[in-house]
């Protein structure tokens, strides 16, 4: 389907609209979506759904989509990001008509008469196109992994071990293959999707790879979080329940979260458990020589809370590794000391620490092209640096 330019015009003029009601519209939606087709429940997070975090990220995602009707290529990079995400997650492409349909549908409900017939006719059309993009993405991102199809979705895994790493409790896992297939290699900075079953219904999240590819075990670390956070279902079941030997599902790595090549100057920024991927890309240019070009500042709420310290301090030249505690946070007089002009920028963590990062950075005045974000949950970050 092509957007006509009326239609472009219908939804730029109802973006603010969409704005002012996008999170009861997309609250609207999961609740009738998912009372239709149950089965989606297995691939929308429960967790963010309760929390309202998963609803908002959709609504900002179209309210985005909106602004940039006209240059839908400016969103490419953050497009692409959600696509490794979905692959992640295992949506398919027939799980986009479904969307669509009950999407329309609470607009319609929510906005009641001002939802003219012409304005659900140009918001189909603009859902029609940019499903498309994704539907292509991510057809090119499953196709990367091969013929087998066991590899592209769960894949039973074994714990060979399970160590508390850090306060919290903070627990590392090292997962091998059940079934002796392939394990493929992965860049510093990529997650996989971890999935159990509760309740009746598969929970799902993503974690970052802790250490470089070695070709035999991926290597996770999660904190147990309080029982009605974001997200914790998948921690706590696994750090309360789960035992060395025992299995879980996972996908193979996916996302585009990775270092800059042949970057000279390299600062991570991490807040607590987002450390994870950041570790992977330490150790990584660490193992290649290039330690030098890399500093990294971990904000932890205490130091019993610092995951990894001794290794990543030993990874890094002297200085070089910088730990901020509650009664220290992150300043613009700390990160000047780190920023050169064409310093690459690699923050991971909570959204709420993403945006405290960032707002530092403005005031640092650092380009926003050389800041790259991993968010712990849905990902408002990933979509603001447009719009």
């Amino acid at each position: 389907m092509v957007l006509t330019d009326e239609q472009k015009k219908i939804v730029q003029s109802t973006a603010p609209v969409l704005k002012e009601h996008g999170k009861q519209i997309t609250s609207v939606f999961y609740q009738h979506v998912q009372e239709a087709h149950p089965e989606l429940r297995n691939i929308f997070n429960q967790s963010n759904q309760t929390t309202g975090s998963q609803p908002m990220a959709l609504a900002f995602t179209l309210y985005c989509a909106a602004e940039h009707i006209n240059h839908l290529d400016v969103l490419m990079p953050q497009v692409e990001q959600i696509a490794y995400k979905h692959r992640a997650l295992l949506v398919k492409p027939e799980h986009y008509p479904i969307v669509g349909k009950f999407l329309l549908e609470a607009i319609a409900e929510v906005l009641g008469a001002k939802a003219t017939p012409e304005i659900l006719e140009a918001w189909k059309a603009t859902y029609s196109v940019i499903s498309s993009i994704f539907i292509g993405l991510e057809k090119g991102l499953y196709a990367k992994l091969g013929d087998d199809e066991r590899d592209k979705g769960f894949i039973s895994f074994k714990v060979v071990s399970k160590e508390t790493v850090a306060a919290g409790p903070t627990v590392a896992l090292t997962l091998e293959r059940a079934d002796g297939g392939k394990l493929f290699d992965y860049t510093p900075g990529q997650y996989i999707a971890v999935r159990l079953e509760k309740g009746g219904l598969f929970h799902n999240r993503l974690y970052g790879l802790t250490e470089p590819s070695n070709g035999k075990t991926y290597s996770i670390v999660m904190k147990q979080e309080a029982d009605n956070a974001s997200n914790a279902t998948v921690s706590n079941e696994i750090i309360n329940n789960l035992n060395v030997g025992g299995t879980i599902l996972a996908t193979n790595p996916s996302g585009n979260f990775t270092l800059v090549n042949d970057a000279k100057h390299n600062l991570f920024i991490a807040g607590g458990v987002g450390i994870g991927p950041l570790s992977a890309m330490v150790q990584y240019l660490s193992a290649n020589g290039k330690s030098s070009s890399a500093s990294l500042i971990h904000c932890v709420r205490t130091a019993g809370h610092a995951i990894f310290a001794d290794k990543l301090r030993a990874a890094l030249p002297e200085g070089q590794y910088v730990l901020l505690t509650a009664d220290q946070p992150i300043s613009k007089a700390i990160l000047a000391s780190k920023l050169q002009p064409d310093t690459q920028v690699y923050v991971s963590g909570s959204e709420a620490f993403i945006s405290i990062v960032d707002a530092v950075l403005v005031e640092c005045a650092h380009p926003k092209s050389q800041i790259h974000t991993e968010a712990i949950g849905p990902s408002l970050s990933i979509l603001k640096r447009c719009c």
